[in-house]
């Protein structure tokens, strides 16, 4: 099956991205298709987090097990299938893509269907606006913070 995915974002209003996936690719696939699409830098730390309809954060799917407790249960995207958390339409995640500063994608799954004979997935079927920026640098955190005696 393929799983359709509309892609928005809360910081650009005229930014979305549809993407298509087989049921079967993983969240890393997904991973990889956005940062390639989105021209943003593979090797900064990213998550994706499986949601309820209020976009409240549910379970995390990590780009790598960074956990020191053995006993708990981590889900890392290049070992968890998209099929292992969605199988109906109106399903929704979070996409973190700047993970200091918290930003973030809204993702939905806005439909399923069968898979088209000699298409390659994933492949992104609409594109509209320029993504926000990775990350934001220029912000000090220590502005606010007064160091005087």
């Amino acid at each position: 099956m393929v799983y359709k995915f509309r892609l928005i974002s809360d910081e650009i209003r005229d930014f979305v991205r549809d993407i298509e996936l087989l049921s079967d690719q993983t969240f890393y696939d997904f991973h990889r298709a956005l940062t390639h699409n989105l021209h943003y830098d593979k090797s900064q730390i990213a998550s994706f987090f499986i949601s309820n309809n209020e976009w409240e954060k549910l379970v995390e799917i990590t780009l790598f097990d960074m956990s020191e407790d053995e006993k708990r249960v981590v889900h890392v995207m290049d070992k968890t299938h998209l099929d292992d958390f969605f199988n109906k339409p109106k399903e929704r995640l979070l996409y973190i893509f700047d993970f200091f500063n918290e930003r973030l994608f809204f993702i939905e799954l806005i439909s399923i269907q069968e898979r088209e004979k000699g298409i390659a997935y994933p492949r992104f079927t609409y594109e509209k606006g320029k993504p926000p920026r990775q990350l934001i640098m220029d912000v000090n955190p220590f502005e606010d913070l007064n160091f005087e005696e």
